[in-house]
């Protein structure tokens, strides 16, 4: 029987436009681990790991052939019939095992109308049990997943302690026939384009910024001849990222959540006040700042429980001068954020081509360097039965991007937080993140406790 088909949502097409356009899986995969340091029941968690694919639709999903343009429909199969492999690793040390899952976190999913999910049940070492997943990203994003793992297990302790059945996840199709219908009405889609297109009216073209300086900017403008070119080229021949984690304490962490709590900021606005700061400092005081940053879009129970790729990227542009103190700073990128949010159901890949149409950048381009995701939800079991077993959890990079630096932020178990900076190793080292970090972490613990100071004093002192 042939299954319904759908097109692509804007945040699908996203990742798929950089499938399709740098001829590569890598840039567009999810993987996690989520373990217990417990013994589990392997044969009841495949049971459960089974009932989960029927659960959450969108690890059911298929991707037709590209037609004739190049685009791809989806849908979804009734059932997933693979068998759960498990696999013993615990003979290894930890960091040994999480090299290994690393390499599998690597692994591409090639061809068409194929399973785009894989699920391995593990066993760690130090005791450690739990499962390892892998997703293509058109399928499901970072939250969407921790969704799906605490579902998971709550339906294993349903069977193993009698706790209540969860509660019914949204279905997947109805909410991206919603979603689809949404992207396709008329008048709301000419209010985001007018909402985009009056930002370059009023601001121009922008100006790209560098983590590392100046410099990459103007052997843009060497290269194409241009001493007024305002974007720099995207590394497109060696995309390998190679992943630094630096972890903040719970207490400091404390300091910069009772910040926004405080002040009624989001973390986010604080995180980007942070880079765009590093960004100016690095750039001889450039005003002028984008940088690329994810919206989540889970605003209803459905969109939080239904699954899918719901994270968008959107640039976050402010023009802030150097006597603008922080907390006023700080309120100038939330109030472009809210603003955008009003219109995150747009393409971005529209906001691409409008500048393109306008500026006429040369061909793998880009305003940015930097990209942000926060994400508010830890991988954490957070279940009655389980919360107070240790638990090991880690995301794994993809292997391959064309973005030059990523920062993922999460939350810690131990009420701390993770900074993941993804750099391509074609132009960034490891002692470029630690200078980032560094600066990042100066400048906001000097913000918070001076809010009055101008950004221009703080890029001075730090």
């Amino acid at each position: 029987m042939m299954m319904k088909q759908y097109p692509l949502t804007a945040a699908q097409k996203m990742h798929d436009d950089w499938i399709k356009k740098y001829k590569t899986q890598q840039v567009s995969g999810v993987s996690v681990v989520a373990s217990l340091k417990a013994e589990l029941d392997f044969g009841l968690l495949k049971k459960c790991i089974q009932l989960e694919y029927e659960r959450y639709g969108c690890m059911r999903i298929r991707f037709t052939k590209r037609d004739k343009n190049g685009d791809v429909k989806q849908y979804l199969t009734e059932k997933e019939t693979r068998d759960i492999p498990l696999k013993d690793l615990s003979g290894m040390h930890m960091e040994e095992a999480d090299y290994l899952m690393q390499q599998w976190a690597y692994e591409t999913f090639d061809g068409d109308d194929i399973p785009l999910c894989d699920v391995v049940m593990v066993k760690l070492p130090d005791g450690y049990n739990g499962f390892f997943i892998h997703m293509d990203h058109r399928l499901i994003d970072s939250c969407g997943l921790v969704v799906m793992i605490n579902d998971l297990m709550q339906l294993y302790t349903h069977y193993k302690f009698n706790t209540p059945y969860p509660q019914k996840l949204a279905d997947f199709e109805e909410v991206l026939v919603k979603d689809l219908n949404r992207a396709n009405n008329e008048k709301r889609f000419a209010k985001d384009k007018k909402f985009w297109d009056d930002q370059l009216d009023a601001w121009g073209e922008p100006l790209y910024s560098d983590i590392q300086g100046s410099d990459v900017l103007e052997a843009s403008r060497k290269l194409h001849r241009n001493k007024t070119l305002r974007a720099a080229d995207i590394e497109l021949d060696q995309l390998f990222v190679a992943v630094k984690d630096y972890q903040l304490e719970p207490e400091p962490t404390k300091n910069l959540i009772d910040f926004c709590m405080n002040h009624q900021l989001s973390m986010t606005n604080l995180l980007l006040l942070g880079i765009r700061t590093y960004l100016s400092k690095m750039n001889h005081g450039q005003e002028d700042i984008t940088i690329e940053n994810f919206i989540s879009r889970r605003s209803t129970h459905d969109e939080w429980t239904s699954g899918g790729s719901r994270t968008i990227m959107f640039p976050c542009r402010t023009v802030i001068s150097a006597d603008t103190d922080f907390l006023s700073a700080a309120y100038e990128i939330q109030n472009m954020q809210n603003r955008i949010y009003m219109h995150s159901n747009y393409d971005p890949a529209l906001i691409r081509e409008e500048m393109q149409k306008r500026y006429h950048t040369p061909k793998n381009t880009a305003y940015e360097s930097c990209y942000l995701t926060y994400q508010p939800m830890p991988v954490k079991l957070d279940n009655p039965h389980l919360v107070q077993i240790p638990q090991h959890a880690k995301w794994f990079a993809n292997g391959a991007a064309t973005k030059k630096m990523y920062l993922t932020v999460s939350h810690t178990d131990n009420g701390g937080m993770n900074f993941s900076y993804h750099y391509q190793t074609a132009h960034l080292a490891e002692h470029d993140m630690e200078l980032l970090y560094y600066y990042m972490m100066r400048i906001l613990f000097k913000g918070i406790a001076e809010p009055d100071m101008s950004i221009g004093e703080i890029m001075e002192q730090v």
